[in-house]
């Protein structure tokens, strides 16, 4: 019952369910979910370990970067949060753009450079 209730915690917030959307397309490293989200990295860290915590998300070392992905299924309720998520990502406007600037940003082959190059490609006004 804990592990449903760190999942049910872990998606209350629509930043990180933001980062499952788009960790449900590929693996990507904090700097790509920087540029995306338009947000800080410590913010996108803090997220990110809440994920972890909640058994959601995994992470790899290659190198200096760390590339986070969702992890494996194994019970009844991730299995319904990965189906939410490949069902639902055509519906939700936040998360169809958070989708359509991933694509942008590997057509512009600025996946993964570090941060401030992305953020200028991402969100030219800033």
């Amino acid at each position: 019952m804990r592990t449903d209730l760190d999942i049910f915690k872990a998606c209350s917030d629509e930043t990180r369910l933001r980062i499952l959307f788009l960790l449900s397309e590929r693996e990507l490293c904090v700097c790509e979910l920087v540029a995306i989200l338009d947000m800080p990295q410590g913010k996108i860290s803090r997220h990110l370990a809440t994920l972890k915590n909640a058994s959601l998300v995994a992470d790899r070392r290659e190198g200096t970067w760390i590339y986070y992905s969702l992890t494996e299924a194994e019970s009844g309720l991730k299995k319904k949060l990965q189906d939410y998520l490949r069902n639902e990502r055509n519906r939700l406007e936040i998360v169809i753009e958070d989708l359509n600037l991933l694509d942008k940003l590997a057509f512009a082959g600025k996946i993964c450079v570090p941060c401030p190059h992305v953020r200028d490609i991402s969100h030219p006004s800033i």
